[in-house]
């Protein structure tokens, strides 16, 4: 007879899965979950702003995959680990997939803060000065 699950099970989020398999692209911990049969609940909260949406792992699937990854007998994808070669690969389609996002958003900020610098510089240089203004001390 199998052992029963105890009752009060603390499922794991998935920044406790990412601290588990550390190996593992943070995008890709449920394909791998997945992969590896590893039990998971998906959590629905309804709140003021609307509901939200999570996922939530059994630990004692997440240690048995932990190891499985650390002895290499877990079934992934390559690109799914952060160390290989495929990984890397990836990684620096990504940037530069990415790269105009980012110099763009560089330029707007560029702009926004001379922008700000002008307006400041101009109402600066419109205050009156103090050797201007009447004084009414005697």
């Amino acid at each position: 007879m199998a052992a029963a699950d105890p009752e009060h099970v603390v499922w794991l989020t998935e920044r406790k899965l990412a601290r588990a398999w550390p190996t593992i692209r943070p995008t890709c911990l449920h394909a791998t979950a997945n992969a590896n049969g590893v039990r998971n609940h998906h959590r629905v909260s309804h709140g003021t702003w609307g509901e939200s949406t999570w996922r939530t792992y059994h630990p004692a699937d997440v240690n048995r995959v932990a190891g499985a990854i650390a002895d290499g007998t877990a079934a992934l994808q390559p690109h799914w680990r952060n160390d290989t070669p495929e990984a890397k690969l990836l990684d620096q389609r990504l940037r530069r997939k990415n790269l105009p996002g980012a110099i763009g958003c560089a330029l707007v900020i560029a702009v926004a803060l001379a922008i700000i610098v002008t307006v400041l510089v101009i109402l600066w240089n419109d205050s009156p000065s103090s050797s201007s203004t009447p004084s009414y001390w005697h």
